[in-house]
């Protein structure tokens, strides 16, 4: 893939991103509260934002097919594309597994430990794990401590 391919496609998903977003936006329950107050409402910023997205996207595509230079059709090479690849497969089933089952804690713990011991391997299988888990566990608790009690939100 090129990278002017892939600027394209970024470029295409952001703009269906913001979209899809804005979309969602104004038609949500807040919007109907306040459709009869005159002036900027609550979705007014995050609009203008979209639009702002939606609008350098389309900059960004024209600038990028008019662009013919040597470093726009030179190849992109990815050499941690294994590791892109598991860390988005196991966020999704990180939010998969916590909307299903629930214990949001249970599910970052071990998140955390099993990113920490992959990106960390080449210490050791031993030393990876052990770092991993005590990082997991203090970040954990340092979620729980903050939201669990300090804020009074459950998850």
């Amino acid at each position: 893939m090129t990278w002017r391919r892939l600027n394209s496609i970024m470029s295409i998903a952001l703009i269906m991103g913001g979209i899809a977003y804005a979309a969602n936006l104004n038609h949500s329950a807040s919007q109907a509260i306040f459709l009869s107050s005159s002036g900027a409402g609550p979705t007014y910023f995050p609009n203008m934002l979209t639009a702002a997205l939606v609008i350098l996207c389309l900059v960004a595509l024209v600038r990028n097919h008019r662009d013919a230079s040597p470093e726009n059709t030179g190849r992109v090479l990815t050499r941690n594309s294994g590791y892109i690849l598991a860390t988005l497969g196991l966020t999704m089933a990180f939010i998969a597994s916590w909307q299903f089952l629930g214990h949001f804690y249970l599910n970052t713990f071990l998140m955390l430990t099993v990113l920490l011991t992959t990106y960390r391997i080449e210490f050791g299988i031993k030393n990876s794990l052990l770092v991993g888990a005590v990082t997991a566990a203090l970040t954990t608790g340092f979620l729980y401590a903050l939201f669990g009690r300090v804020l009074a939100i459950s998850f």
